[in-house]
């Protein structure tokens, strides 16, 4: 018993060691980002209507960057009022989930392009007002896809600047959507059961039928103390063509701090 917890206690702190080491040859950043995006979009499976206006827009994001990679989680949020050209309104929020890895083995990560792969979770909701059935309409995707990231330190008048772009685009995954009126999607029945109305609802997205492309470009200020000052401009673009498509085109200018985690 005593060899056991001997060992126990051995493998434990090479464990802890280890991961110490990870965490010394890493660095840990937060970012926090908020502005306005004017946005547009169009369901086919309600109205042939386009619906535009501007929505706030906000992201929070973690980036961990270590000897050989970048990770990066971002989480985005997006609400406002839309209307098209009759004055007929509906309020729009969005929930995503967007993912990078990249990967800087022969240069270092302040600097250079480095390739790499992205994973997008988007989760749209919309609520048509001044109608009392068929008022609210969602959709949802998962996609993975390569990703792009160049950056660009420099300085002037003796203060450290930084650009970098990031670029994604999705190939392959799968999609949720409302169907044709009704909110739920096509195929769904109230006597099946919940998995197999849900196997029913999804169906495959693939590039060619379906986008969905990103570009975020940012003008980093970096303060003596490590943290950075910002401001980000971002396009993005999306198809959901299976069945009645869905469209969306946005573009969001956000200013943005950075906290220097370790």
């Amino acid at each position: 018993m005593r060899f056991f917890s001997t060992n126990l206690i051995l493998i434990f702190l090479m464990a802890f060691l280890a991961e110490t080491d990870a965490y010394s040859q890493s660095k840990g950043n937060l970012w926090l980002a908020t502005g306005l995006q004017l946005h547009s979009s169009r369901d086919r499976g309600f109205s042939p209507m386009i619906y535009s206006g501007n929505r706030t827009f906000s992201l929070a994001t973690f980036d961990l960057e270590s000897t050989n990679k970048s990770e990066v989680f971002q989480f985005e949020f997006g609400y406002g009022p839309l209307t098209n050209r009759f004055g007929n309104s509906l309020n729009s929020l969005s929930l995503g989930l967007l993912n990078y890895t990249f990967y800087h083995k022969e240069s270092r990560a302040e600097r250079g392009l480095h390739w790499g792969w992205s994973n997008q979770n988007v989760f749209n909701i919309r609520r048509h007002n001044g109608f009392s059935n068929y008022s609210l309409r969602y959709d949802y995707f998962t996609t993975v896809g390569p990703a792009l990231r160049y950056v660009y330190p420099f300085e002037w008048k003796g203060q450290s600047f930084k650009w970098q772009t990031v670029a994604h685009w999705q190939l392959v995954g799968f999609q949720i959507k409302s169907g044709y009126i009704g909110a739920d999607p096509e195929g769904i029945s109230e006597g099946d059961s919940g998995f197999r109305n849900f196997l029913r609802a999804v169906d495959p997205f693939f590039a060619g039928r379906d986008w969905s492309m990103g570009l975020e470009s940012s003008l980093l200020w970096t303060l003596p103390t490590g943290n950075s000052l910002g401001i980000r401009y971002r396009p993005e673009i999306s198809t959901l063509g299976r069945g009645q498509p869905v469209h969306r085109i946005g573009q969001a200018i956000l200013v943005m701090v950075n906290v220097r985690l370790w």
